[in-house]
């Protein structure tokens, strides 16, 4: 572990999760989200995941994916930071989460690695998620894999 304090990057990533609903000058590619309530609650993560399935039909690609995985996980990963009770998340840079963590470093810096949440001791991978949801659909539900990590291990 390293002795410095990583950099965090909330506040880049609390932006990018406004732009995923509300960008009149640069859309989010998919469309816009139907029926969701822009709250940051585990509930608005059901539109999310049905949003998820419409773009899965015809996913964007280069750029656009790029876009709308920032965007979507961003979304995600701030519902996690906003509604965890028992730890503080908070995002860290690919570079930083290497420097942490060697099996980080050696997954490489891509799309789902770009910006992790990290607690102080373990990491989960919003953007991650997002990319699965749309190779696999449902079975990699972003409400879910919230619900599971805002709950915690059983204790």
């Amino acid at each position: 572990m390293a002795n410095s304090r990583p950099k965090f990057s909330d506040a880049a990533l609390s932006d990018l999760s406004r732009m995923f609903f509300s960008d009149p000058s640069d859309p989010t590619p998919g469309g816009p989200v139907r029926d969701a309530v822009n709250d940051y609650s585990i509930e608005s993560l059901s539109a999310i995941d049905d949003h998820l399935e419409r773009v899965r039909q015809d996913p964007p690609e280069g750029d656009a994916l790029v876009k709308f995985v920032l965007r979507c996980g961003a979304y995600v990963g701030e519902v996690i930071r906003l509604q965890s009770k028992t730890k503080t998340w908070h995002w860290l840079a690919f570079a930083d989460a290497a420097r942490i963590d060697p099996q980080v470093a050696s997954w490489g810096e891509s799309l789902p690695t770009i910006a992790i949440l990290w607690d102080g001791k373990g990491f989960c991978f919003p953007l991650g998620k997002v990319l699965k949801f749309l190779q696999n659909g449902r079975e990699d539900s972003v409400k879910f894999f919230a619900q599971v990590i805002v709950a915690g291990p059983p204790g």
